[in-house]
């Protein structure tokens, strides 16, 4: 999760998809190579420059709603890293972990059957970190919905994240269907160690090898390559050049996970399946 201010994030146009309609909407299915990029692009967004204040939703109906989606409770075994104070996280009987379940649930169905990488390729999954494998709803209340990368960084090393509901189990399924995983996150390179102890502490498989960081002084990154310019690129760019480079190196991406639309789009993955998020939205 990599974002550039503390601008709250509903001031920026994150903020148009956190709609009632889009806490109780159904994640996006799986879909095939031919339509994985169509598949992965948001709904149409309200104007940005509303001509009457009725097509806004109200931030705090908003923030209400997403605390009742997660299933708000005080987290009885964790504790604020920065002032030790009580942690909120998500009920596990809750919608959020249950809307999820389903989503697993299908990509188990997907993964076991399938039977169709390339010759000589091997299989893989790929999954995003923050709220696809570890899930951020902690820091986001602490936060009270607005970023900032110190204290951020503060919960990335605190080693406080959750795992995102059932997904340790997918990745434990995939693994013994012979699939190779990797971890793809925004993240910066800096954050490394404690995104493997964090994954790890979580029941994860995770080695260092196979967990790409937000890196782009990599020649692997092409037109993002940034020896010395400070070059922009795009979540898409960034995470679609990483999947294509995991290609390269004999693998076929059977599926890609992700909780934001950038995570998918992009190609170099035969399925897509995005993870409900409803607290923000990275372009």
């Amino acid at each position: 999760m990599t974002r550039l201010s503390a601008t709250p994030r509903w001031a920026r146009a994150a903020a148009v998809t956190v709609t009632t309609a889009a806490l109780g909407a159904a994640a996006l299915t799986a879909s095939n190579s031919a339509t994985a990029d169509r598949a992965a692009r948001p709904v149409p967004p309200p104007p940005t420059t509303p001509a009457r204040a009725d097509q806004i939703q109200n931030i705090d109906q908003v923030k209400t709603a997403i605390k009742g989606y997660y299933g708000d409770t005080v987290d009885p075994d964790r504790t604020n890293p920065i002032d030790g104070t009580a942690l909120h996280t998500f009920s596990p009987t809750g919608n959020y972990a249950h809307e999820v379940g389903g989503i697993v649930r299908g990509a188990k169905q997907y993964l076991g059957k399938h039977r169709h990488a390339p010759a000589r390729a091997k299989k893989a999954i790929l999954f995003d970190v923050d709220d696809t494998t570890l899930n951020t709803y902690s820091y986001e209340i602490y936060s009270n919905f607005v970023y900032n990368p110190t204290t951020n960084a503060a919960f990335v090393n605190g080693n406080v994240f959750r795992a995102v509901p059932h997904v340790v189990d997918l990745e434990k399924y995939a693994e013994a269907r012979g699939y190779t995983v990797f971890f793809l996150t925004g993240r910066p390179e800096a954050q490394r160690s404690g995104t493997i102890q964090n994954l790890t502490s979580e029941g994860y498989d995770v080695s260092s090898a196979n967990l790409y960081l937000k890196d782009l002084t990599k020649p692997i990154y092409g037109s993002c390559y940034q020896p010395s310019a400070n070059r922009t690129c795009t979540t898409i760019q960034y995470k679609s050049l990483t999947r294509k480079y995991i290609e390269s190196q004999g693998y076929d991406i059977v599926a890609n996970f992700g909780d934001q639309y950038s995570d998918l789009s992009g190609g170099y993955a035969n399925r897509t399946y995005k993870l409900p998020n409803p607290m923000y939205y990275l372009p």
